[in-house]
């Protein structure tokens, strides 16, 4: 069975690499060129940074057979917040660290809600999306905040004048998270959880902690995505992200996650997140209308979860 499942995650990475590749030509083919300059290449890598940092934290809670649907809000919430604390001359690395505290938070009554108290993940971060983005709007009145340039230039900036802030902010992010789940035991607990809750408990594993660390990571990550959105935008809006959610489970799902819970890895995300991202820039280069591009977006998520089921159907028949 294992030589099976090792078959599967070979083919379902190599498959993700050769759509890579094929959207890389017709893009480039496309867009003559212009797709695979070195400039817009850097664009991509940072457009996909946001998505792939979520989509790690999606990842996480996909493994665990869960769901968080409250990233949207989680990260609007926290950006109005810390664009508040930098308004009122609050030092920028205490900003930071709030942000990231105030994320956590979220992640921990998420996982609190589901993970001790058995609630449905799918209904209490879809409540938690309302009450989050409520919350920072109401805080705020709704109004934009603007005028970050410290924060911009340290997030934002390039490290030696070649790799962007954000890529190497989401390369660190990736490292770290294959180390969690590849080497250590909270990794290798996660995907028993995931694969079967039943035997994991009975083995020994702590189900409810598990799957609470995991939300909190999410929420973490989130907090992060909002300093990420805050420091490139320099600004900060009830607006500024929407269905942010639903980018990152494209990313995880594509990279090979199951949405059945215990399969996953980091490294299949982050290529799914950039080939998300490359399909997004090729379609404005080719001056693709925005709505068209929604129906593209809704066209992969479809796809990708309905792959999903079927190599699901198929596990289970094996």
């Amino acid at each position: 069975m294992k030589e099976k499942k090792g078959r599967f995650q070979f083919g379902q990475m190599g498959g993700l690499i050769i759509l890579a590749v094929f959207i890389t030509a017709f893009f480039g083919i496309a867009t003559k060129g212009v797709l695979l300059s070195s400039q817009n290449i850097s664009n991509i890598l940072v457009s996909a940074s946001l998505n792939g940092v979520i989509g790690i934290g999606m990842t996480f809670v996909l493994i665990t057979g869960g769901i968080d649907l409250s990233v949207t809000g989680n990260i609007i919430m926290t950006s109005l917040f810390l664009g508040s604390m930098m308004l009122l001359g609050v030092p920028w690395f205490l900003c930071l660290l709030m942000a990231l505290v105030i994320g956590s938070m979220v992640g921990l009554v998420n996982g609190i809600s589901i993970g001790r108290f058995g609630m449905v993940a799918f209904v209490v971060t879809m409540a938690m999306n309302n009450i989050t983005s409520g919350i920072g709007k109401l805080y705020t009145n709704g109004l934009t905040q603007y005028g970050f340039p410290k924060i911009h230039e340290i997030i934002c900036g390039s490290l030696f004048g070649v790799i962007p802030g954000p890529v190497l902010l989401m390369a660190v992010v990736a490292v770290l998270a294959f180390i969690i789940l590849k080497y250590t035991d909270y990794g290798r607990q996660l995907y028993a959880v995931g694969g079967n809750p039943k035997a994991a408990w009975m083995s020994g594993i702590n189900n409810r902690r598990i799957i609470m660390t995991a939300y909190v990571i999410s929420g973490f990550l989130c907090g992060l995505g909002a300093v990420l959105m805050t420091s490139k935008l320099m600004s900060a809006s009830s607006s500024m992200v929407t269905a942010t959610e639903m980018d990152a489970i494209a990313a995880a799902v594509l990279g090979g996650t199951s949405l059945a819970g215990g399969v996953g890895t980091v490294g299949g995300t982050i290529i799914g997140a950039i080939t998300i991202a490359m399909i997004t820039n090729g379609l404005n280069l080719m001056g693709v209308s925005p709505f068209a591009q929604q129906i593209v977006k809704g066209v992969i998520i479809f796809a990708v979860v309905a792959i999903d089921s079927f190599q699901k159907s198929r596990r289970s028949a094996e």
